[in-house]
């Protein structure tokens, strides 16, 4: 599940992680580096489950608790150690059946000797880090200090448009002013609200604005050219909830759209269609008109 999905940005979530003290560390779109272990430990899964899976590919929940097991049983390059071992001080048993064990296990784990063993996995793991970091830091620049306010051009490699040839597209769009540095690693853009796309962006898909004369402003009906080209969900914004009419079991809600002010576009739609900003919008209906019909799962008011 992403740390993008609605069920952590909607501000529940985020006010019961303030009341909790929790400070969530959201990942940037389009940059796996963030969750780099899982990522690469889900390749490690995978690889072994393609070597085991039946030719239609439908028992391999199956095989995870083996593949589990085997993971935990083997020895990393980072640490030198097996992730079994290094969490209780000695290797399973994985024969059938299984040998006897000893009448005191329990005498075969000493205290100084897990001390050591955590002691030299953290040994391990610092020497694997300063080794990554060698091959890495000298492909590395410092990424440029930015400001709010500041315009810079957005990468495109991610990004969709409805041009035929990749090849020939622009490398990059905008510029676009940045609205928040969330982090040094990290800015939010202020892009156009058609775009159904996250607007934080990690620094190295964002570089500086520059054209040959600093004084002339960047040509705005360029920047919405272009916009237009960019691939479109199918998602549109909630402007404002107008009312709800119980019908059979169900409850249904008229919805305005954003940019559609006529009342032929507006929709009635159930509970299960609204998004995080959708739901704000029900909640501020039923502030407003508390008799209304209301959805029972919509219960924080």
């Amino acid at each position: 599940m992403s740390d993008r999905d609605s069920r952590f940005t909607s501000e529940v979530w985020k006010e019961f992680l303030r009341l909790s003290d929790i400070r969530p560390r959201m990942s940037t779109a389009f940059h796996p580096q963030t969750d780099g272990q899982t990522e690469r430990l889900n390749q490690t899964i995978e690889a072994y489950l393609r070597s085991f899976v039946n030719h239609e590919q439908d028992d391999w929940a199956g095989l995870l608790p083996m593949a589990e097991f085997a993971y935990n049983n083997s020895v990393t390059t980072a640490t030198g150690l097996s992730p079994f071992y290094a969490n209780y001080g000695f290797h399973p048993t994985a024969t059938n059946p299984a040998a006897a064990h000893p009448l005191n296990p329990a005498s075969k784990v000493y205290a100084h000797w897990m001390h050591a063993v955590h002691e030299k996995t953290r040994e391990s793991l610092e020497e694997a880090q300063d080794r990554m970091r060698r091959y890495s830091d000298p492909k590395r620049k410092d990424p440029p200090v930015y400001q709010v306010g500041d315009l810079v051009m957005l990468n495109g490699r991610n990004i969709q448009t409805r041009r035929p040839s990749r090849k020939l597209d622009h490398k990059n769009h905008g510029p676009f002013q940045i609205e928040r540095i969330v982090s040094p690693l990290a800015v939010k853009l202020t892009l156009p609200r058609k775009w159904k796309i996250h607007d934080v962006f990690h620094v190295s898909l964002v570089e500086p604005y520059r054209t040959g004369n600093q004084r002339s402003p960047p040509n705005a009906a360029k920047v919405l050219r272009e916009a237009d080209d960019i691939e479109q969900s199918e998602e549109y914004d909630v402007e404002e909830v107008m009312s709800s009419t119980k019908k059979g079991r169900r409850i249904l809600y008229l919805v305005k759209w954003l940019d559609y002010p006529n009342r032929k576009d507006w929709t009635e739609e159930p509970f299960d269609n609204f998004s995080a900003g959708g739901l704000e919008k029900l909640r501020e209906f039923h502030r407003k008109n508390p008799t209304a019909p209301r959805d029972y799962r919509l219960t924080d008011i």
